[in-house]
């Protein structure tokens, strides 16, 4: 699809656009961030084998829509088929750039701290979300991204990808993501429950997070890829790390955080 096609129908186009902005409108306002209360300490997880891990983390909403935007999407591919090589480029583009994009929004929305603007204080839901997360590293669920986020990556995708390249690369480079997003939701998910690693990668994943949240929040920002930790220097040898005592505030002081020491290989 090109840039001019659009355009040509754009009628369609902003009908894409005001339903998008109202199911995100919808999803946003139904989203909470509360922080827990101070006298919740129990792990709401007690999962320990990959099965049930699995069916409660497909009972959540944000899973459900990246698998669907998932199945339906690589679906639309392989019926339009004609392969070229530009869907290898597409796909090496994607890989590439991704811990990358999990470094960046990891540091610098997830992390986000409130800011004042002319007396206004901007604190975004989602980085509200993320501090609960850190205050309650064993609700796995309140780790996954909300669905208002994932509805983004699903609406606003296409208007990314579809004007500047043709249909059948744009459409792998889409599902390519959704299903990249799948696998970091059940990682990031699987590594918040009690479920032990049984191979190399996956400790590797799992160790590096848990260092994230219980050594010092400063450092190990990868969750699915590393790279980008070893190239922005973010991945300290353990022993030279001092241990942070804003792991679970994030140096944002709320009332109700929860107190007491965690362990790593808890």
């Amino acid at each position: 699809m090109s840039f001019p096609l659009l355009l040509a129908h754009w009628p369609a186009a902003l009908g894409y656009v005001a339903a998008s902005a109202g199911v995100f409108w919808w999803l946003r306002r139904t989203a909470r961030a509360d922080l827990p209360s101070p006298d919740r300490t129990e792990r709401p997880q007690t999962t320990t084998t990959l099965f049930p891990a699995a069916v409660s983390f497909f009972r959540l909403a944000s899973p459900l829509l990246l698998a669907g935007g998932s199945v339906a999407t690589w679906g639309l591919r392989i019926a339009i088929g004609q392969w070229h090589w530009a869907d290898v480029l597409v796909v090496l583009g994607v890989v590439a750039l991704w811990p990358l994009q999990e470094w960046l929004l990891h540091v610098c929305l997830l992390h986000l701290k409130p800011v004042v603007v002319l007396g206004l204080r901007i604190d975004p839901l989602v980085a509200r979300s993320h501090r609960r997360h850190h205050c309650e590293p064993w609700d796995a669920a309140g780790g996954v991204t909300p669905p208002f986020i994932i509805w983004l990556y699903l609406a606003g995708l296409p208007a990314v990808w579809l004007p500047f390249l043709p249909t059948g690369p744009a459409l792998t480079g889409m599902a390519l993501y959704f299903t990249l997003a799948l696998y970091y939701e059940w990682i990031h998910y699987l590594i918040h429950t009690p479920y032990v690693p049984r191979t190399w990668l996956y400790r590797r994943l799992w160790r590096n997070h848990r260092l994230h949240h219980f050594q010092n929040e400063h450092y190990w920002f990868g969750v699915t890829m590393l790279s980008a930790d070893w190239l922005l220097d973010t991945q300290p040898a353990i022993a030279s790390t001092a241990r942070s005592e804003t792991c679970r505030t994030l140096g944002v002081e709320t009332a109700g955080v929860p107190g007491g020491a965690d362990s790593i290989d808890r």
